[in-house]
């Protein structure tokens, strides 16, 4: 297997951070990451600034840092020459380097694309390859291929369903998925999180019985929600209509004791969880990541 042998033996508990802070800012929780010895995971939108330049501003202070997960539309060797270069530039640092899908509108192709540029990147890098997975068949297929999937599910029921699709069982299971400690000012940006992650996969939304979400949520255009929200506009009453059930099975969220039983029953099943956005938006939130991670160390 590329990259750390036994890296997540170790490393159990990620930080997901998205370009879309102050470079200031970004450097300044990156930091506070490399006290706490956990990785960095840089997240890839249209709306944030490009994911490597995030990687370039950050390689410096954290000693392990990975990309979940950069879109296969910015072009495979786009993204191996980007990934080549801070390999080169930071030797001292670990890169995780996970792809998926992203937009598509030819689903076939898109997974071809994904399994392509997975055998590319394996083939030249000597780092650890993950694919970012939501269903079946990708699952399966890039489960051949990858030293790990990062999967878009922090429930258990779900996390164990994706994972009957695995090829081979050795290989690194990450749960990555919208985390915040309740109550909490970001509450409705954790809920546009877990709405974008719940209309991820159509073989998900059948075997689990969300169709009627599914069809109120999937016609949102999530660039525009993010937008407005960042305006400071009154919140969307269909994401609020299902608030309770995204909140539930789509999210790491809750108060403190019940956050830290949430990651305990994914760890049961994986190897490591990343606390995906908007968990470092709130200091609230990052004011527990110490005592969260005191708890996962092995």
């Amino acid at each position: 297997m590329a990259g750390e042998k036994g890296l997540f033996e170790v490393l159990k508990i990620g930080l997901n951070l998205n370009g879309d802070l102050p470079d200031r800012d970004l450097i300044r929780i990156a930091r506070r990451c490399e006290r706490l010895r956990i990785p960095v995971w840089i997240g890839d939108n249209e709306l944030f600034k490009d994911p490597f330049y995030v990687a370039d501003l950050l390689a410096d202070h954290v000693p392990v840092l990975g990309f979940g997960v950069i879109s296969i539309n910015r072009g495979c060797l786009n993204i191996l020459r980007n990934i080549e270069f801070l390999i080169n530039e930071y030797r001292d640092t670990v890169f995780l380097l996970g792809i998926g899908a992203g937009r598509f509108k030819d689903s076939k192709k898109a997974l071809m694309d994904v399994i392509e540029c997975l055998r590319i990147l394996r083939s030249r890098l000597g780092i650890s390859i993950f694919c970012g997975c939501s269903s079946p068949i990708i699952t399966r297929k890039s489960s051949e291929i990858a030293d790990g999937i990062l999967f878009n599910y922090g429930y258990p029921d779900f996390l164990s369903w994706i994972l009957k699709f695995l090829k081979r069982r050795d290989i690194y299971k990450i749960s990555y998925a919208p985390a915040l400690i309740l109550p909490s000012e970001f509450e409705y940006d954790l809920l546009i999180a877990c709405s974008i992650v719940s209309c991820s996969s159509k073989r998900f939304i059948k075997e689990f019985g969300f169709h009627n979400m599914y069809c109120e949520l999937s016609r949102l255009d999530f660039k525009d929600v993010i937008i407005r929200r960042k305006r400071g506009e009154p919140v969307d009453e269909r994401i609020m209509k299902y608030g309770d059930v995204l909140k539930d099975k789509f999210a790491i969220a809750g108060d403190y004791s019940s956050f830290l039983n949430r990651i305990l029953s994914l760890l049961n099943m994986c190897d490591h969880v990343v606390l995906g956005d908007p968990f470092f938006r709130d200091e609230n939130s990052m004011r527990f990541l110490k005592k969260i991670i005191r708890n996962f160390k092995s």
